[in-house]
């Protein structure tokens, strides 16, 4: 089909099909792969602020040591803080991800990298200019 063009039997396009499926595949992935990814590389310290012991996970970049229920509010493009703290780790898929371009062909393997594919703990920050960083390269190419 040509872009844009509606598919006869759904009635949208494939891009709105493809929006759709990462939608509501993407909760599924968070709850999954990311959660047994922190398990396997979380270790015990102490807590600063209590002195109590707690799971902690390393930042790649610039090893920051992070604990895995810390949270903070983060800053607005705006300006101010947000209002719901998050967390204050990322995980980062190091290869990238098969882009989902013909839904029939890539959507297996697509989801499968998500799950297995290299992954590395950073902190927002260091998450942020990677972010930047690779995507101008891939403007640039």
């Amino acid at each position: 089909m040509k872009r844009g063009e509606k598919d006869p039997v759904t009635g949208i396009t494939d891009g709105a099909m493809r929006t759709l499926l990462k939608s509501v595949l993407r909760p599924c992935w968070r709850r999954t792969s990311r959660k047994t990814f922190i398990e396997s590389v979380r270790y015990h310290a102490t807590n600063p602020k209590t002195g109590r012991t707690w799971y902690v996970v390393d930042c790649c970049d610039c090893s920051r040591i992070m604990g895995c229920g810390e949270k903070e509010r983060r800053p607005l493009a705006k300006g101010g803080l947000s209002k719901k703290a998050r967390s204050v780790y990322e995980i980062d898929h190091v290869d990238g991800i098969t882009p989902l371009t013909d839904i029939r062909l890539t959507l297996g393997n697509h989801f499968h990298e998500l799950i297995y594919g290299k992954q590395e703990v950073v902190c927002y920050a260091c998450h942020k200019l990677r972010t930047a960083k690779q995507s101008q390269q891939r403007h640039n190419k």
